[in-house]
Order: structure tokens, then sequence, then C-alpha cells
């Protein structure tokens, strides 16, 4: 298990415009340094019958959590993690498992059950974080993402956003032409994050990919 308990402010960043390359703008703007290769990633979402996840976020709550699994790559032979990611008041954290196995080769309907195998190590707060909820496989998303970083600060890009309901027999998916940027910012940096935020020509704003998918596929609205 790996766990993430660095708390996190994230800031996301909503781009419409096509022609936007941050690459490009980082050169006379920001100096950005690029951390790795982009890499495309997969993250299919659980939630409950009723989309009690969904709803949480909807209405805001300041305490939530997301359950995903979160593979990389454009095939489905690599590691799979089961994620948490919690969000306490203003900042996320994610406690992550990984399951040693692709997601072809994993019961998916079993994986967020509390007596998983892979929890027991972490056994009593996994059960904090899912509770009696019967969580499914409700929506996957996959983009490409850029890493970039910024004095502690991440700082990544995603295109190429896809969104399929998993249990879809139509197969219908939608595709989201707009990009969005997130800077993820930890705790003890927020005091001077201000000036990298301000540098940015877009406007700050909600965006969350489970709920932007669900709602572009008339589960939800949102947009």
């Amino acid at each position: 298990m790996k766990t993430n308990i660095t708390k996190r402010y994230e800031v996301k960043m909503k781009i419409n415009s096509k022609d936007f390359f941050l690459e490009d703008w980082c050169k006379t703007k920001i100096k950005l340094i690029k951390l790795y290769d982009d890499r495309q990633v997969n993250s299919l979402y659980f939630d409950t019958y009723d989309l009690k996840s969904a709803t949480d976020n909807l209405n805001g709550y300041a305490n939530r959590v997301k359950y995903r699994l979160r593979w990389y790559g454009n095939k489905n032979d690599k590691p799979v993690n089961a994620e948490f990611k919690i969000r306490n008041n203003k900042f996320n954290f994610k406690k992550i498992f990984t399951l040693n196995n692709s997601i072809e080769n994993i019961n998916i309907y079993e994986v967020f059950g509390i007596h998983n195998d892979v929890f027991k190590k972490d056994y009593q707060n996994v059960i904090n974080l899912i509770g009696y909820k019967r969580l499914f496989p409700v929506l996957k998303v996959s983009y490409l993402r850029s890493y970039y970083y910024y004095e502690d600060i991440i700082v990544t890009l995603d295109t190429d956003i896809t969104y399929k309901l998993f249990n879809d027999k139509k197969k219908q998916s939608k595709k989201d032409f707009g990009k969005v940027i997130e800077l993820k910012i930890p705790e003890k940096h927020l005091k001077y994050s201000n000036n990298l935020i301000n540098q940015f020509p877009f406007r700050v704003t909600r965006n969350s990919k489970y709920i932007t998918g669900l709602s572009l596929l008339g589960k939800t609205s949102y947009l």
C-alpha cells in the first residue's frame, strides 16, 4: 500500500481554447520544468447505485471520498491501483493500494469490498472510508497528462479527455475538447502559490472529471 498523506490544495482551470499550448506559453511566462514524458491516465470511478459520491460532490460537501481504479498507458495490461481520494475541507490526500494485477484480471465488482485482502494492512481506515456502501463501477475516464514542476508545486495539463459509462451496452463515449490545468499545492506552500496562480490567464473553477463525464452522458446535471 502507498499512502499519500501530504495534504494538497488543488487549483483547477478549464481551458476551452484548442489553440492553447502550455509548454509554449510557459517558455515566455513561467519557467516550469517538465518532470517526465506525457502518459495516458485511465480512471474507473466507483459509486453507489444512487450515485452518493457524485451527489456529495455536487452538494459541495467539505468532507467526501472518491473511489477509483487507476492505471497508466493505452493498454489494459498494466498494474492497477485502487485509490481513495479524500477531501478534507479545502485539502486532498490519497490512499493508494497496489493490486499487482491488470484491469482485465481482477474482479471489478469486488475490488472495493471491505474484505478484499489488499486492504488488510489498513482495514479500519478502509471500513471508515467505505462504511456500509456497496460500490459499483460507473464511469471510465481516459486522458493524456503532461507533468510539470514549479518550486514544489506540481502542474499538470490534461488533454484528449474521453468519458465512457462502464455498463453502457451502446458503448457510447463522449469527447471533451477542453483542457484542464491543475496545480497540486502542498499545504506548506499555500502562502506563495498565489503568485503562480495569478500568472495563468484562466479563471480558477471547480472541475471534476467524474461529474463532468456523468453530466455529458446524461446521468446528472452539472454543466
